[in-house]
Order: C-alpha cells, then structure tokens, then sequence
C-alpha cells in the first residue's frame, strides 16, 4: 500500500481561502469543497488568517 503524499499550501492560498470564506457569504463547507481541502483544515486557516486572525504561529508551537 503506498502511503499518501502530504499536500503543501503556501501561506497567500490560505489567506485567500480565509477571505473568500468572509467575504463570498458561501459556507466553510462549499469554500472547501470548491477548493478541495477538508472543512476542518479551512477552519484552521480561518483562525490562523482570518480577520481577527494574525497568520503569526500559534504559541504553542514556539519553541
């Protein structure tokens, strides 16, 4: 069984996936799957790049 390859989203895809979510009136749902990435994933990016979001790295992932 051949294991599956990590996707790789660089950080401006996000920032746009976030927006489109805030501005467009669509879902989180139909923004993820119109972008085809996992509902839970766009959440993260919401939080991470969203408004009220700074796109820094979360504290708990400082060393």
């Amino acid at each position: 069984m051949e294991k599956k390859k990590r996707r790789y989203f660089p950080d401006e895809f996000k920032r746009q996936a976030a927006e489109r979510v805030e501005t467009s009136g669509l879902s989180i749902m139909d923004v993820a799957a119109e972008l085809g990435v996992h509902e839970t994933q766009l959440r993260r990016w919401i939080r991470q790049f969203g408004k009220s979001g700074t796109g820094c790295e979360p504290a708990w992932k400082k060393d």
